[in-house]
């Protein structure tokens, strides 16, 4: 046994000096999986959030490449410029999670893009929103930069479905930040080993070309099995054989059948976000309170997933309908803009392929309805 690890330790220690010496530059080298996301921080009041004044590459869902190019106060913006507390132009914020971070698309895509583009140079558009953000981080990082200083005159809040589900594991600590990170002295010795066995796996992954292609081999065959779990379900769905399904079966069926959706239909599923709509629900008016006391004209924006074009809403849209309505609160229900009397074709057209985000055309959708519900 000695033996054998005095030999496996010698290839290894091989292996990553050859790796070092000529691989790991090269382009066989790289895989966007697991590209480098230290431009993505943590914040020790509201979260998490984007690094300030970095100009990224960045692999979005497997296949779209965007840039991301953040300003002074790490805002997605179009260039690393310097932001002030104050200026003269009319200054627009943008609240939101990864819908309007702008999944998959370079910044003149997204909606901030698009918005910048129409106004022009008397505007300002500060774009706040960052993927996995939710109503509790969108109070806490809107509270945190008006407490800086910092002045806005109108604020979208761009409420999205899977914020509910996200509420249910925020927590926060004896100050009310948010906790983005266990502590290590809190942490079990389960959780202890796990990262160490992480770490350990990560490195070696990255250092040696013997783990990279068992990791390769591994994604590879989880892709697979993934894949064809999928087209069972799609086939089961249609009443249709294995081999007839098609691939734009098996990507639709995925498209209309994530889970975090399901609560907007689905009674068990409602039952299981309660909590998270609770919580939703008190730190929303938190932040139009906030958003009133400083002036700032505001408004709430929902919108459907793939699913809810399919099956229908039950849950979201009425419940902030009602609460906008109680509250005094502008809402903008995007709704009526994603109904269509093709369903399937619809959802290919305006939403990213196998996913639930807006596509380019989606995402202009989006924007000519705003641009005519709100006076800017």
């Amino acid at each position: 046994m000695k033996e054998f690890l005095k030999i496996f330790l010698i290839v290894l220690i091989l292996d990553s000096i050859l790796t070092i010496l000529f691989l790991k530059n090269t382009s066989f080298w790289k895989n966007e999986k697991w590209e480098d996301k230290s431009h993505r921080i943590i914040s020790k009041v509201y979260h998490h959030d984007l690094k300030p004044n970095v100009e990224v590459y960045e692999t979005w869902g497997g296949k779209l490449k965007r840039k991301i190019i953040t300003n002074s106060i790490g805002f997605r913006d179009s260039s690393k410029k310097e932001i002030l507390e104050n200026t003269e132009k009319t200054r627009i914020l943008l609240i939101g999670d990864s819908f309007i971070e702008g999944s998959g698309y370079d910044y003149e895509h997204t909606f901030a893009g698009l918005l910048e583009n129409e106004l022009g140079n008397n505007y300002e558009i500060l774009n706040s929103a960052v993927e996995s953000y939710s109503p509790s981080i969108y109070f806490k990082k809107t509270d945190f930069f008006l407490s800086q200083g910092y002045v806005f005159d109108k604020a979208l809040v761009f409420l999205d479905l899977s914020d509910i589900y996200d509420e249910l594991f925020i927590k926060f600590d004896d100050n009310q930040n948010i906790i983005s990170e266990i502590p290590k002295e809190k942490q079990t010795l389960e959780r202890k080993i796990k990262n160490k066995i992480y770490s350990l796996g990560w490195f070696l992954r990255d250092h040696t070309l013997t783990f990279r292609i068992m990791y390769l081999i591994s994604d590879k065959t989880e892709e697979i099995k993934n894949y064809l779990k999928l087209k069972h379900k799609a086939s089961k769905s249609l009443n249709r054989s294995f081999f007839n399904t098609s691939r734009d079966d098996a990507i639709f069926y995925r498209m209309t059948h994530i889970d975090r959706g399901f609560w907007t239909f689905n009674e068990d599923k409602y039952l299981e976000v309660s909590q998270g709509l609770a919580q939703s629900e008190k730190y929303l008016k938190k932040l139009f309170e906030l958003l009133n006391q400083n002036k700032i004209d505001s408004y709430l924006i929902i919108y459907p997933w793939p699913a809810q074009i399919q099956y229908g809403d039950k849950k979201h849209s009425p419940f902030w309908e009602k609460f906008s309505k109680s509250n005094n609160i502008n809402l903008i229900n995007l709704y009526d803009i994603f109904k269509s009397e093709n369903n399937r074709q619809f959802i290919f057209d305006n939403f990213i392929y196998g996913d639930i985000h807006w596509n380019k055309k989606g995402t202009l959708r989006v924007f000519n309805e705003i641009i005519k519900k709100i006076d800017f």
